[in-house]
């Protein structure tokens, strides 16, 4: 189902339609509001007001006028815009004070750099490995597959993909290791 069909099914009081509009926006809504500038609390209430509104309101929402995200997020800033222009909820900021934090998707840079440099040593680790090994693990993390299905696609058991698995993780944990120490 796409969302269009599910904020209309919203109007039509359907739960789980709200449900799956809720679970496909409520990131997005919540990182809108921090770039905005609100501080966490007020974008988790700015966030859930907007979802109450969709759905008191979802019979409103016209298709012919713009998509779904269009209609979520003018909710959202609109709602962000009357609680940031109330005299008491303004908050200034002195020359040389920190900004606020602010609610993001996005990791702070110093994290981003860190998950960068160890995904680098990882990957260069992989290509140290076999590449059977690389296939098991990949097939085990990247891809989500099950052990009956990783032993369909080699051709071997479920138990001998487990036992090639752990050998596999201990290798690529040594060579980590051995990089690191």
């Amino acid at each position: 189902m796409d969302i269009d069909t599910d904020v209309g099914r919203t109007a039509a009081g359907d739960h789980a339609a709200f449900a799956r509009v809720v679970e496909a926006y409520q990131g997005r809504i919540f990182g809108y509001l921090g770039r905005m500038g609100l501080d966490s609390a007020s974008a988790e209430d700015i966030a859930q007001e907007t979802f109450l509104r969709l759905w008191r309101n979802a019979r409103q929402f016209d298709p012919s006028l713009g998509g779904p995200t269009t209609w979520i997020l003018t909710i959202a800033r609109n709602l962000a815009l009357s609680h940031l222009s109330r005299p008491e909820r303004r908050v200034e900021i002195e020359d040389g004070a920190e900004p606020p934090d602010i609610p993001s998707d996005a990791r702070p840079p110093d994290e981003a750099l860190l998950a960068k440099q160890q995904g680098a040593r990882l990957h260069a680790a992989l290509a140290r490995l076999a590449p059977k090994d690389r296939s098991l693990l990949a097939a085990s993390y990247f891809e989500d597959i099950d052990l009956a299905e990783i032993a369909h696609v080699e051709g071997c058991s479920a138990g001998a993909v487990k036992t090639r698995l752990h050998r596999a993780r201990a290798r690529l944990r040594t060579i980590l290791e051995e990089d690191h120490g």
